[in-house]
């Protein structure tokens, strides 16, 4: 099978096992990367048709039609859709669309008043005091709606003995730019209540709404009588746990969305592709809740939730985003002697995998089953900052044929690059969750949708996107879907009719953003970088065990950033030892066919995706389920490693108590010949030395990340280093023997490296700038590659070969000397373009030249090439010049007598210049430069005053443009 071919099985993940060098030359369609294109208000079927043939030929190979209300669900959107699936299928583009106009999903039969709303579960609270005689009390309403203006229905009526009363939840202003007005506040103090007194007394209601009154009799004491309503959620937005919902929801967008377009859809040369799932987004302001939630709960868990409804409650945990640390709950259990205990937090973790088996069956998988039936499949950002298992969700969802897709803005990735930004480690850990699953299920494909920030519109440049990619495909995503391209009104005002106006960045367009003609470049290497990671099975050392549901770092603004979660595990040490590492869930773990053995009798973890080698555990407690498959696969031979205390306690619940069986398997896993434990993550390298566990492609000293591919054809390595200050030089261990070669990702090659070989290891030097970046292959030899490689070969970033070392990655020689001309700007300005000539113009910031200070646009320099004292250069001394830039404010080409060698996307790129200059003396012709800047349009639109202002107030700094240097020409 073709890796991401539109018609494949839709039912199962596609893979591929080889790569050919014509398919690395020329990566197909489904290669190459896909853009968000905003249809926001009726454009005229002609615009969207120039739109398309745009991007097209910037070399995209997929659109992502992201509907808003003002242009959906009507003729017209229904027309568009299907003249552009027309235009597509002949353009040879892929076409996928947004489930509806909005995010989370909603349409007009699943919201607010109908039976398909997204539920939530509300309680209000008496404080009763019990005397030993019988009670007629009025059920109480939600605290939050004491008049019930919002309705709802009774789901149970529960009472417990306070043995000491807290605080209560407090409602309050919401401080989210774009949430609901009000929010609450978990309690200072919970109340503590006698577990052993939890008692359900619904049957002993009578009466209805606000009449509705409960006899009982209290024991002595304060008692809590409790009231739970199931009632719609605010969002209006269709339930996320109830497949009925679900359906409703695909049926109105089946009428409505797709209509008439839907023959286009099922055409014989159809390049539609997916139905994509965005941002969740979801908010319950208590719990989230389903009709049938107490039967799927008893099913799932074995006992009836009911008596610990009061012990689920703790205000935050289903609201986007989920709060870093786990909200203090309203109730807290005790003994009746009043000793806390553990019960309440793991009914809670009952409750929250019950979200995760609901949301996979009933909201992932059947909408995936929908969209096979249009020929297509179902892509989602799956558990996307919500209470939701994210390895086990992206796991089942391209089980089922669904395709996995992160965000780059709720990871936490920032442009610039650097591990200095807050969110950098928390990002790498949510991207680890996302792929691992997806690996877990069989699929190679994870996209991203790439390059949204926060207060960073109108400057958001291409080699800031290359930056981003670069980093989240040594974690495992391979395709990038960019955010994104508006569609333009023929009303639209410059420079865009952006989809988030000025919050959110970036909304592109072909005619007024100067960088746009650059994308060819970018588009290239980015389809041949998901060429390779989509070929073959992916391979990964080691599996850390997690039990638990992340938190979200897409808050966007400097002061969130700053509070995000600083990591959800300690893998630095891993890195710094070679280790590519990934995450496993508790259901992951225990379920059937998890353990088993790689090819060479080796006992491994999903043997036939990652092959875990290890498994590590640094957890309070287990899953009951989970400590005993640890237990086997310890036995078996599995090297596992337990960091800190060994864990001793049942994670949930499940009816009864199984913290002594999880205390006999963990000292099984504890006993078995393959397992150490370790006080702290520093000693895991050591430990899984002393096991025998090497990494597939490993290295010793700087903490960078890695993939692996295993393909027909060999062992792809990609290797990256996340430092934007440290260059790093090493020794790269790649497990087999074989012939070495580079992947030159910009030139769609591949070269072959010196190496050599060591035990059945094959070695190379390589040597990584500052978030740098090389993929290496050891396995068959590349074809026609003539004599054995000498010299190290220099990619985009990195060295590689034998005696590739740091100092060669700055270019060094005799400077040669170059005489600036004239600097021409064509502006890109709302009244059109200008022409400004600037005469012996070289590198310098446009904000410090006067007439460019505000000016954004194209800038084309020429430059002299002159030897010393202004002699002539000898054409035998120009043939192996070399071109540095230094920074450049923008995206820089180079040319040299008219002919284009190079687009500059990393500002330590070198340009070979040499025999362009040679050809141009040797044709009598004086040897001149050319460089040609496109800026972003930052400081022309803040000069335009067309930024909005956003809900943070933060001051927007204008942005270096031009060639900014130093520039040196080197022989």
């Amino acid at each position: 099978m073709t890796a991401g071919s539109d018609r494949d099985d839709l039912r199962h993940p596609v893979r591929r096992t080889t790569l050919t060098a014509e398919h690395l030359a020329d990566p197909p369609r489904t290669d190459r990367p896909g853009t968000r294109w905003w249809w926001q208000l009726p454009t005229p079927v002609a615009e969207l048709i120039e739109e398309l043939r745009a991007i097209a030929a910037a070399g995209f190979g997929e659109v992502e039609i992201a509907f808003s209300p003002g242009f959906w669900a009507d003729d017209a959107q229904r027309e568009a859709l299907a003249a552009v699936l027309s235009e597509a299928a002949r353009l040879d583009v892929g076409v996928a669309m947004t489930l509806g106009a909005a995010w989370p999903l909603q349409t007009p039969n699943t919201t607010t008043g109908t039976e398909h709303a997204g539920q939530e579960l509300q309680y209000g609270a008496t404080w009763v005091e019990g005397a030993g005689t019988r009670l007629t009390t009025p059920v109480p309403a939600p605290f939050d709606d004491p008049d019930r203006e919002r309705g709802g229905r009774l789901v149970a009526v529960v009472a417990a003995r306070v043995l000491e009363r807290g605080t209560p939840p407090r409602v309050v202003p919401s401080s989210h730019p774009w949430g609901e007005p009000t929010a609450i506040v978990e309690p200072e103090r919970s109340t503590l209540v006698d577990a052993t007194s939890l008692t359900v007394l619904t049957g002993a209601v009578r009466g209805e709404g606000t009449s509705a009154v409960v006899s009982w009799l209290p024991g002595k004491g304060t008692w809590a009588l409790t009231a739970f309503w199931s009632r719609d959620s605010k969002q209006g937005v269709t339930s996320f746990l109830d497949a009925d919902a679900a359906r409703a929801a695909l049926a109105w967008l089946d009428e409505h969305q797709i209509g008439a377009a839907a023959d286009a859809l099922h055409a014989e040369d159809s390049t539609a592709t997916e139905l994509f799932e965005d941002s969740l987004e979801l908010n319950a302001d208590c719990l989230f809740w389903s009709p049938t939630m107490l039967e799927r709960f008893i099913d799932r868990h074995g006992y009836d939730p009911t008596p610990y409804l009061p012990l689920l409650i703790a205000h935050g945990q289903c609201r986007f985003w989920v709060p870093e640390a786990p909200p203090r709950p309203d109730f807290a259990p005790a003994t009746a002697d009043g000793t806390a205990t553990d019960l309440g937090l793991r009914v809670r973790a009952d409750y929250e995998r019950l979200l995760t088996d609901l949301y996979t069956t009933d909201h992932l998988a059947l909408i995936q089953d929908w969209a096979v039936g249009h020929g297509m499949r179902h892509k989602a950002q799956a558990a996307y900052g919500q209470n939701l298992e994210p390895v086990r969700s992206f796991r089942e969802l391209v089980r089922c044929g669904g395709r996995a897709e992160v965000e780059s803005l709720n990871s936490g990735d920032r442009m610039p690059m650097s591990t200095a930004n807050p969110t950098w480690r928390f990002s790498t850990d949510w991207q680890r969750c996302c792929v691992a699953g997806a690996h877990q299920g069989g699929a190679v494909r994870v996209s991203t949708e790439l390059g949204a920030q926060m207060d960073a519109c109108y400057n958001a440049s291409l080699s800031g996107y290359r930056q981003m990619l670069d980093k989240e495909w040594a974690l495992g995503v391979t395709k990038p879907v960019v955010h994104g391209f508006a569609a333009q009104a023929p009303d639209a005002p410059w420079p865009t009719q952006g989809r988030f106006g000025t919050i959110v960045s970036e909304s592109w367009n072909h005619r007024h953003f100067p960088q746009w003609d650059l994308w060819p470049a970018l588009t290239r290497y980015w389809a041949r970088g998901t060429a390779v990671l989509e070929t073959g099975t992916p391979r990964t050392d080691v599996a850390v065990y997690r039990d638990g549901f992340l938190t979200t770092a897409a808050r966007g603004s400097a002061a969130d950033d700053a509070t995000a979660p600083d990591a959800l595990l300690d893998a630095e040490p891993l890195e710094r030892a070679g280790y590519g590492v990934q995450v496993l869930d508790p259901v992951g773990l225990a379920e059937a066919g998890a353990l088993g053995q790689d090819p060479t009798g080796a006992t491994v973890l999903f043997p036939d995706g990652p092959a875990y080698r290890a498994l590590v555990v640094a957890s309070e407690s287990l899953t009951a389920d989970a400590a005993r498959a640890l237990a086997d696969a310890a036995e078996a031979g599995l090297a596992v490693v337990v960091v800190g205390t060994p864990p001793d306690r049942d994670t949930g619940w499940g009816g009864r108590e199984r913290s002594a069986q999880v205390a006999d398997d963990v000292a099984r896993a504890l006993a078995a010949v393959r397992t150490r434990q370790v006080p702290g993550w520093d000693e895991v390298p050591g430990a899984l030395t002393d096991l025998g566990v090497r990494p597939r492609a490993g290295w010793r000293g700087p903490a960078l990340l890695s993939q692996v591919r295993d393909s027909d054809e060999g062992r792809y390595t990609l290797v990256y280093n996340p430092s934007a200050s440290e260059v790093v030089d090493l020794v790269l261990d790649v497990e087999g023997e074989g012939a070495a070669a580079v992947v030159d990702l910009d030139a769609g090659a591949l070269r072959p490296v010196a190496a050599r070989a060591a035990e059945g290891h094959t070695l190379m030097d390589l040597a990584l700038a500052p978030l740098g970046l090389a993929v290496v292959r050891v396995g068959e030899p590349v074809p026609s590659a003539g004599a054995e490689p000498q010299a190290p070969v220099r990619v985009a970033g990195a060295l590689v070969g034998t005696g590739a070392r740091v100092e060669a990655l700055a270019p060094d020689g005799q400077d040669l000397g170059l005489i600036w001309g004239d600097l021409v700007v064509t502006t890109e300005e709302e009244t059109g373009a200008r022409t400004l000539t600037v005469s012996d113009q070289g590198p310098a910031d446009w904000r410090e030249i006067t007439g460019l200070t505000d000016v954004s646009g194209t800038g084309r320099y020429r430059a002299r090439v002159t030897g010393v004292d202004g002699a002539p250069v000898p054409a035998e001394l120009l043939a192996g010049a070399r071109l540095c830039l230094g920074r450049v404010g923008g995206v820089a080409t180079v040319s040299v007598g008219g002919s284009l060698l190079a687009t500059v996307l990393r500002s330590d790129d070198v340009v070979e210049v040499g025999s362009a200059l040679a050809a141009e003396v040797a044709a009598g012709r004086e040897p001149v430069i050319e460089v040609e800047v496109r800026t972003t349009l930052r400081n022309a639109t803040l000069a335009a005053d067309v930024y909005m202002t956003g809900p943070w107030a933060v001051e927007y700094p204008s942005a270096p443009h031009g060639l900014l240097g130093p520039v040196r020409l080197l022989v």
